[in-house]
């Protein structure tokens, strides 16, 4: 059974956490009472949260500022209405700050033996109140098992998916019963006579994870649609992050993601077990997801690499159908991965929203044509002449797939959000705003706005995308949007050296990627010299980092770089000088 642990002492190390066999963290998003500043893990940061999913914990949210007995801070229920109404705004807006996503629930904490007299006389009223400001939907409780069932039974605590409820049942006044209401169930508590096991030096809580969905942030993270375009639901199925721990994976170097491509694993497994062998260096293989028909774990960051499709990796987002295999019949990929193949075209809606490419099924011949959509493995090798693997295979239920594709693209859901306006608040580094509003580019389709340090310009096909001001220098000087580069591609990347330390950025727009190691000038690399300088390592490899932007020169090009030139002649050889002096090139004789 999964368990997952709360705390108040310290903000303890998630891979200490994980290390201990955890998967997951309730975390306070109350501030310490008066007299208890040694709780030092309330409230909970921002910068923790992402320290947790960076290391594949889950993280839920739980209230509690009062205690019995506290005379300047008196349990939370027993200020009713109001103070359930001031508490739940306080607690949304912790939430939020911390990271957590709109829609998940945040549990309130009834910790102490209350009789239903005292929860109809004043505990119900401060759920009341707190469902005046998060609605009932996003209202949970942590109690023992009868204060669970009240509440339950009240309609004061949101439905589960499953029918279970936003119920953390405590041991503490609950007996031997755990009720059918919860999704958590505290079974170890810390006391100064029964601590509870220490992590990382700190002593825990432990929880029984009941329930696939527990209220974990995870599960409630919705990708931002862009300006005009439908959001998308997710289907019954569940999601887990896992991308803390893959190894086999790479930069993008600025390239556009424009293909979805889907892979069978051509053995035996579960979704958690490939993920785990894909884990391991040795393994030399990886993808963006790994689904079977119950679980859907993310294993490389999409903003990265997989090793999943040879030269076609950095423009392809990836997924793996764990136990499948190319000679299935059609029956068996219908009965066997039905909820997989819906997951499947959720996942790749949602990616095809978030890089700006078409979700749609498409061809071979299409492919060959340099067509964006979703494809398989059998498209990359046909279409692309990219390897030799032919799964998905011949029976795969394309039809039904496409169907499902359809269905995520036009479903809508809540009111459209600003897509500049989302980047901008997950982007801090930009600053202040200096753009009041935003302003239309000169194609009248693109939109762009200013911060304090950097822009960040949208367009439908790529999306919104930051770009910091040494960067823009070249994007300006190229023309902006209406020049060579055109739009912003993906967000910038950091660059390490081979020690690990910050060396520069890279973006990547719709004409070719801007470089620029730090403290030196961008510069742009496109075209077949950029081909040839992404073979051979990028900045890693024999060349180094450019030192110029493409020269023209008798009717061919040029680029220079900290270690070489590369020639580019419309003849079917590239010339290249690959280390050395770099000599000026000679004209044609007249």
């Amino acid at each position: 059974m999964s368990t997952a642990v709360d705390f108040a002492a310290r903000l303890i190390d998630p891979t200490a956490i994980k290390a201990a066999g955890h998967s997951g963290v309730i975390a306070y998003v109350s501030p310490p009472r008066p007299g208890a500043e040694w709780m030092l893990a309330k409230p909970v940061t921002r910068h923790y949260t992402d320290q947790c999913r960076a290391a594949g914990i889950d993280v839920a949210s739980v209230w509690q500022y009062g205690k019995p007995g506290n005379p300047s801070a008196p349990s939370d229920w027993t200020t009713g209405y109001e103070g359930g109404r001031r508490m739940a705004q306080d607690a949304a807006d912790r939430h939020r700050a911390a990271g957590g996503p709109d829609k998940a629930p945040i549990f309130f904490a009834v910790d102490e033996d209350i009789s239903l007299d005292a929860w109809n006389a004043t505990a119900v009223h401060f759920f009341r109140g707190v469902n005046s400001i998060l609605g009932v939907e996003r209202t949970g409780i942590y109690g023992h098992a009868r204060v669970c069932a009240w509440a339950a039974e009240d309609r004061v605590i949101g439905v589960a998916p499953g029918g279970k409820f936003w119920a953390w049942q405590t041991r503490a006044w609950s007996g031997a019963l755990i009720g059918p209401e919860a999704v958590l169930y505290q079974r170890v508590i810390d006391t100064p006579s029964n601590p509870g096991p220490q992590i990382d030096g700190t002593a825990v809580d432990v929880n029984d994870i009941l329930a696939p969905n527990f209220g974990q942030w995870a599960h409630f993270t919705t990708p931002t649609p862009p300006p005009g375009g439908p959001a998308v639901l997710n289907p019954p199925m569940v999601e887990e992050d896992q991308t803390a721990n893959s190894p086999n994976s790479h930069s993008r170097n600025g390239t556009r993601v424009r293909l979805g491509v889907l892979h069978t694993q051509e053995g035996n497994g579960t979704a958690q077990s490939l993920t785990d062998y894909l884990k391991r260096p040795s393994s030399a293989v990886s993808y963006h997801y790994v689904i079977d028909n119950e679980r859907s774990l993310g294993l490389v960051p999409t903003d990265r690499c997989s090793w999943s499709v040879l030269d076609a990796n950095p423009y392809t987002v990836n997924l793996c159908f764990a136990g499948s295999r190319a000679s299935m019949s059609r029956d068996e990929w219908i009965t066997k991965y039905d909820r997989a193949i819906d997951m499947a075209a959720w996942l790749m809606v949602r990616d095809a929203r978030r890089y700006g490419f078409e979700p749609r099924v498409i061809g071979w011949d299409e492919l060959r044509g340099g067509r964006d959509g979703l494809t398989d493995h059998a498209g990359i090798t046909h279409g692309l002449g990219i390897g030799t693997h032919t799964d998905c295979g011949p029976n795969f239920p394309w039809d039904v797939y496409n169907d499902r594709v359809q269905h995520w693209a036009r479903t809508a859901a809540a009111p459209t959000v600003n897509a500049i306006d989302a980047k901008a608040a997950e982007t801090p580094w930009l600053g202040a705003r200096l753009t009041d509003g935003e302003n239309t580019c000169p194609d009248g389709v693109g939109k762009w706005a200013h911060f304090e340090h950097g822009y960040i310009y949208w367009h439908p096909a790529t999306g919104a995308h930051p770009i910091s001001d040494p960067v823009f220098d070249k994007f300006a000087a190229l023309g902006w949007e209406a020049g060579p580069l055109g739009y912003p591609a993906n967000d910038h990347t950091v660059l390490k050296d081979p020690s690990g330390a910050d060396w520069g950025v890279v973006q990547g727009f719709q004409g070719g990627a801007v470089y620029r190691r730090h403290g030196q000038p961008p510069f742009w690399v496109h075209g077949a010299i950029r081909d040839h300088w992404n073979r051979s390592g990028f900045e890693n490899g024999p060349y180094g980092w450019p030192t110029s932007d493409e020269q023209p020169f008798d009717g061919a090009a040029f680029q220079d770089f900290e270690n070489g030139r590369i020639y580019w002649t419309p003849k079917p050889t590239l010339g290249v000088l690959a280390a050395g002096p770099i000599d000026n090139p000679l004209a044609d004789a007249a």
